[in-house]
């Protein structure tokens, strides 16, 4: 007899934070664990209480990695992941950007992004190297080039 399966769906920032939480712990001990040195892409599955990540293939740019026709393997799960690093800067007020590359910014951090997304949606978790016991969930609202790349990357035929 097979055993019951949990039918209640996961959300996408509950799968977010559960796929980000067992990145981080692979990376908690690595002397790269907010210095990536290229985007990777693993393939998400979930069942029940059980998330399976498979590591599919990895890029020195992310967006070259969504295009990439290798990536389409990921698409075969249930959920895509994406994770890459990089620096993050404060926003001036009255703007969507920072007055100045965040890598030259003075107040640049260091910074780690995980992205899922899936049939249900997309998610993505934030976490700083200077704040890393404070992860940041977002549910989809996330606006940018990146975000239009991670949706058209989902949903391509």
């Amino acid at each position: 007899m097979k055993p019951a399966e949990n039918t209640s769906p996961v959300s996408p920032i509950d799968l977010a934070a559960m796929v980000e939480s067992r990145i981080h712990e692979s990376l908690i001990d690595s002397e790269q664990a907010f210095d990536l040195d290229r985007a990777r892409l693993y393939g998400v599955n979930f069942s029940g209480d059980e998330l399976q990540l498979s590591f599919v293939l990895e890029h020195g740019d992310i967006y070259q990695l969504l295009d990439t026709p290798e990536s389409t393997c990921a698409r075969m799960f249930d959920a895509a992941a994406m994770v890459t690093c990089g620096w993050a800067a404060p926003i001036a007020e009255g703007s969507d950007e920072p007055h100045s590359t965040p890598s030259v910014h003075p107040q640049r951090r260091r910074v780690r992004l995980v992205i899922v997304v899936g049939d249900a949606g997309v998610a993505s978790v934030l976490r700083f190297r200077d704040d890393a016991d404070n992860p940041i969930l977002d549910g989809g609202e996330a606006r940018g080039p990146l975000a239009e790349a991670v949706a058209s990357y989902w949903c391509a035929p």
